[in-house]
């Protein structure tokens, strides 16, 4: 309990102060549940000795309605303080873990199944306010109220109480033990429910082509057999908790039984009268319904629990570490120093990388596929830190600044465009939130794209579809180009956004990106090699080396790779069927 009791402080943080009175209410409850028991015991036993009066039922009655009204308010005043309190803490945690994720580099997203992701932020965390919101003031509730009702029983008769005691501590490693295999069997479902919200997500992203290659529904066997696996594991977590269950429930109901023999026994023997005997009967009947939540609450929680802990693991996880943030910086060239780099202790990608691009000039990075100019993009803005050398922006390492500050001085526009389930105007001020729609619709026209949305139905306040999925590729382009003229970053990073347009698309947005470019520095990967004869350098990778470099005019002399390629593809220009 313990350790549990740790857990759930660590995970709620500082917050977790303001449920400590929560608890404490639900105690004073407890107090005033025993004081509505013990009225009405004495009622009872009043009645059977034939003392009850008119007077006493006023009186008994007034005081039972007023301890009812007492509990009724301290109820609904505790009830409403801890739902305020556990949701305004769930609310801090999925902000406070939404930030943390967003610091950690990208191995952390390779190691970790979207559906662990999003289990943590959704399931995990709404579990984990089921915690807060109900468990938790409710275990404490039966505790107390229970260790009051075996004080009660003391006074009553010390044998009975004993007796009592006996049956809970035999009953209480059996709760323990349906605990630890709720624990253990559950970590082994959640870990089944984050498969089957991958496969769910792989199955909507791949429905194009889950039909064409017909293996929708059952036929999709990774899918379907995440779901058997689910089930069994539901199963099996049932299973497991089941004996104990039963057996704890057998152990605590015996109480009433016992207490009727002891009772008998030692009523008949002259050891208690007849009021001790009912009390003992009434004893017996709140402590066994008070074990039967117990039973069936703490089991929960320790599944609940697990909550908890995927939370702590998810916060453990180290951030990218940063000295400073910086709002403006002196220069904006990007320079890397003897770079060497490797994913997550793989083999190395990057060798010796040396080279500056200033700013007003672009660097263009060209090479055969994993050469490594995606990486050197991703390197720049931080989505991973070098194990080698250092790269610098504007004079600074960018180890020393915070990957928001970094990435604030850059524009990206990749190849492959994700678009918010938004409109288009905040899409575009993705770039700049808060952004006026005048800055919008500048921002769209330098982009080529202001025609285009204007002759949609609802023109800027069109919502396009998940991941723009409503829009072409040359559209979605253009309003990823338009967020980077709103942002008007001095640092532009492309990776080359035309490889795969239509003639039309590629000259607009051909026309958009020279705007974006103007006075900045600019980092562009090529994969038409004709797209970058006006670079100031060329940077030409092969298996993470930099083998070429210069002007176009200066390559072509060196008579190296890029020379061959250039000849080979003005050799496919002149090939006709």
């Amino acid at each position: 309990m313990n350790t549990f009791m740790k857990t759930i402080r660590e995970a709620a943080g500082e917050r977790m102060k303001t449920l400590y009175m929560s608890i404490v209410l639900s105690c004073v409850d407890s107090v005033l549940h025993m004081a509505m028991f013990s009225m009405m015991m004495i009622t009872i036993i009043e009645l059977v000795k034939g003392v009850f009066t008119p007077q006493k039922l006023t009186l008994y009655s007034g005081v039972l309605i007023g301890l009812f009204i007492v509990r009724a308010i301290l109820y609904s005043l505790n009830y409403t303080r801890t739902q305020f309190c556990g949701a305004d803490i769930a609310a801090d945690l999925r902000l406070s873990l939404g930030d943390h994720i967003r610091s950690l580099n990208l191995g952390y997203f390779n190691k970790n199944s979207i559906g662990r992701l999003m289990s943590t932020l959704t399931t995990d965390i709404a579990d984990f306010e089921q915690i807060l919101t109900h468990s938790l003031a409710s275990i404490f509730k039966v505790i107390f109220f229970s260790a009051l009702a075996l004080a009660f029983a003391f006074m009553v008769s010390w044998q009975y109480a004993l007796t009592a005691g006996v049956l809970i501590l035999i009953a209480l490693p059996l709760m323990n033990a349906g605990g630890k295999m709720s624990r253990k069997y559950g970590a082994r479902q959640k870990n089944s429910i984050n498969r089957v919200i991958s496969r769910i997500v792989e199955y909507i992203n791949g429905i194009r082509t889950f039909k064409l290659y017909n293996l929708t529904g059952e036929r999709f066997r990774r899918l379907d057999d995440s779901f058997v696996e689910l089930k069994k594991d539901s199963v099996r977590l049932e299973l497991s908790i089941m004996p104990f269950s039963i057996l704890f429930s057998i152990i605590t109901s015996l109480m009433l039984p016992v207490s009727l023999i002891i009772g008998t026994v030692m009523l008949q023997g002259g050891r208690i009268d007849t009021q001790r005997f009912i009390a003992i009967i009434m004893i017996a009947v709140s402590l066994s319904s008070m074990m039967a939540t117990l039973g069936s609450l703490y089991p929960e929680m320790t599944y609940l629990g697990k909550a908890a802990e995927n939370i702590l693991q998810v916060r453990e996880e180290k951030p990218l570490a940063y000295q400073k943030d910086v709002s403006d910086l002196s220069a904006y060239s990007v320079q890397f120093n003897h770079v060497h780099f490797s994913y997550e202790n793989d083999l190395e990608i990057l060798h010796d990388i040396c080279f500056q691009a200033k700013p007003g000039t672009t660097t263009a990075l060209v090479g055969p596929s994993g050469s490594g100019k995606t990486t050197i993009i991703s390197l720049i803005s931080r989505f991973w830190d070098v194990q080698g050398g250092s790269i610098e922006v504007g004079g600074t390492n960018v180890k020393e600044l915070s990957p928001d500050s970094l990435t604030s001085h850059m524009a990206v526009v990749f190849q492959d465009v994700y678009l918010l389930h938004d409109t288009i105007a905040n899409n575009i001020r993705t770039g700049r939130p808060g952004a006026p729609l005048e800055e919008v619709q500048e921002a769209a026209k330098a982009a080529q794209c202001h025609e285009f949305i204007m002759a949609l139905p609802d023109g800027y306040d069109t919502v396009v579809g998940e991941a723009g999925s409503t829009l072409s590729g040359g559209e979605r382009q253009r309003i990823s180009i338009a967020r980077a003229f709103i942002k008007n970053a001095p640092v532009v990073l492309l990776d080359e956004t035309t490889s795969s347009l239509d003639a039309d698309n590629e000259r607009e947005i051909n026309k958009a990106l020279d705007m974006l470019m103007k006075d900045k520095t600019v980092i562009v990967i090529a994969h038409r090699l004709g797209t970058v004869v006006n670079a100031d350098q060329i940077l030409v990778l092969e298996h993470g080396r930099i083998k070429e470099r210069g002007t176009h005019t200066e390559l072509l002399a060196q008579k190296g790779w890029y020379a061959q390629m250039i000849a080979e593809q003005e050799k496919a220009k002149k090939w006709a069927v």
